[in-house]
């Protein structure tokens, strides 16, 4: 989440601007802080740009208002992709740095346990589309370097924490501030017993928020009797599990094997490691982010 300063900087859109667009124009809706200061996601972020290159273009603030929020930008635009989610084109222009760059620079900050070159760069890097293009492309690729950087050595355990920590935050931040659209089909994420690298499940659990389902996040380890009090109380339509590892599977299937027994099975979905030989009655994810929350959304609205 971005302040409008920061929403600005990141834009090149100017302040008064943005107000403007925003109670004249209605092309994006900024959250609020407790505080009552105006708050900026990845999407509005990509909305603003869409709008700042129609109008650059030539077109009148009204007709490029009316293109965005329509998704009526002609296809060669640029900003069409940013404004999708497509692609590697950042919300600054060709003239600043790129997801690579923001992934050097991470991992830099990362070695020097700079916190606040980690979180600059992680503003960086989730400015460059939509949530869920950020985590396929960008994010999951950089916490893999991360990891990377540190079974080389060339990050200490110390940095390697405080980038995770980081990025979790961020992510508990989106999560957060898409609570709002969460009207849809109820739906369990976690991971089985003795997991708990939960970074994926919690993204996940985010994309399919911003998509209207009512999500119950229950993050790391959950023991198997968890997870079916989880689902009886939350009368949960769908139960994710996140599997990381091959060595996370055998928990997995005890999970899947429990939930797919109950008198009111929710459909049971895995993910990652758990591989192709899938438990009967569970469903096996679509590998990405973006791609596994259209999936679920689709088959849970389905059911109903």
């Amino acid at each position: 989440m971005y302040t409008i300063k920061r929403a600005a900087e990141l834009t090149g859109v100017p302040e008064t601007s943005l107000r403007t667009w925003e109670r004249r124009y209605r092309v994006f809706t900024p959250l609020r802080s407790e505080s009552g200061y105006r708050l900026y996601d990845q999407e509005a972020l990509a909305r603003i740009v869409s709008m700042r290159q129609l109008v650059d273009d030539g077109w009148s603030p009204a007709a490029a208002a009316e293109a965005v929020r329509t998704e009526t930008i002609p296809a060669t635009r640029d900003a069409r992709a940013v404004h999708a989610g497509v692609g590697d084109a950042n919300v600054n222009g060709s003239d600043q740095p790129d997801a690579a760059t923001y992934l050097n620079r991470f991992l830099g900050a990362a070695a020097r346990l700079d916190l606040a070159g980690i979180e600059e760069n992680l503003d960086g890097g989730f400015a460059l589309g939509s949530f869920e293009h950020v985590v396929d492309s960008w994010l999951f690729p950089t916490m893999e370097a991360l990891g990377e950087g540190w079974a080389l050595g060339e990050i200490d355990i110390a940095g390697e924490h405080l980038a995770s920590h980081a990025v979790h935050r961020r992510l508990s931040a989106a999560f957060n501030a898409a609570g709002s659209r969460s009207q849809g089909p109820a739906v369990v994420v976690g991971l089985p017993p003795g997991s708990q690298h939960e970074l994926g499940a919690l993204a996940f659990a985010t994309a399919i928020r911003r998509r209207g389902s009512n999500v119950l996040y229950l993050g790391a380890n959950i023991p198997v009797a968890s997870w079916e009090t989880a689902v009886r109380s939350h009368a949960a339509r769908a139960a994710v599990l996140a599997v990381v590892t091959p060595e996370d599977r055998p928990a997995a299937v005890a999970v899947a094997e429990r939930l797919v027994n109950l008198e009111n099975p929710p459909m049971v979905y895995a993910g990652g490691a758990f591989g192709a030989n899938l438990t009967e009655g569970v469903q096996e994810l679509a590998p990405g982010i973006g791609s596994a929350a259209q999936q679920l959304d689709r088959l849970s609205h389905d059911r109903g």
